[in-house]
């Protein structure tokens, strides 16, 4: 067609085009928001306000911000990963997924304040459950967003076997509340062990899962 740029397709429908376009900006609201997440928890930290200039005194400080700052960064970390698992394999972005993606990413974004009442009381039980809960929430809410695509809407590829869409369901489902468990059994755990305890379990966990998704699937 004279006129239109070659990047257009123009055989595209009216309702084809605008599909595509809403599902382009929910993945771009999406990797922004976790992007926000993460760069509101650097601003989050913060030096003592009356230093004696001992590194000492800096680190006692830091230490327990720190710890929650990589505890949150792994947090939204794994969730990121798993919704971009998730949206690779969603077709179309119809009202009911956006507004699951919606309630998602503003569970997400409460992260930054949650993380900053868990350091700033040394992470109490009382703030912990609190934190946890949020964090639980986030993966109630991305385990609705594919359970409704993958088995009610069904707008997943058909590649995706039955059982493939039920193992990252409970997944999902299964990964937060274990964290949290993981991270409550430590008792008082020194600056560190937390966040790489969970570094380790994550890495175990994805090699399992990969593992496991092969034993689904042979064509994998």
């Amino acid at each position: 067609m004279a006129g239109v740029p070659e990047y257009l397709d123009v055989d595209d429908d009216l309702e084809g085009r605008r599909r595509r376009q809403w599902f382009d900006r929910m993945i771009l609201l999406s990797d922004g928001v976790f992007a926000i997440a993460l760069t509101l928890l650097a601003f989050d930290l913060r030096g003592p306000t009356a230093w004696d200039g001992q590194l000492m005194t800096l680190w006692a400080n830091l230490a327990p911000q720190l710890d929650a700052y990589a505890l949150s960064v792994v947090v939204i970390s794994v969730f990121w990963l798993a919704h971009r698992r998730f949206m690779a394999m969603i077709l179309v972005a119809d009202p009911p997924i956006t507004v699951l993606n919606l309630l998602m990413l503003s569970l997400v974004a409460l992260l930054p304040s949650v993380t900053r009442l868990a350091h700033a009381e040394s992470f109490y039980p009382a703030i912990m459950l609190v934190y946890g809960a949020v964090v639980v929430a986030i993966g109630i809410s991305l385990a609705a967003l594919w359970a409704y695509a993958a088995l009610i809407a069904k707008v997943a590829p058909a590649e995706v076997t039955l059982r493939t869409r039920w193992f990252l369901l409970l997944l999902i489902l299964f990964t937060p509340p274990f964290f949290l468990l993981l991270v409550m059994a430590i008792p008082s755990p020194a600056p560190g062990v937390v966040p790489l305890s969970l570094v380790a379990l994550f890495l175990v966990g994805w090699r399992m899962r990969l593992w496991t998704l092969k034993r689904l699937d042979p064509r994998r």
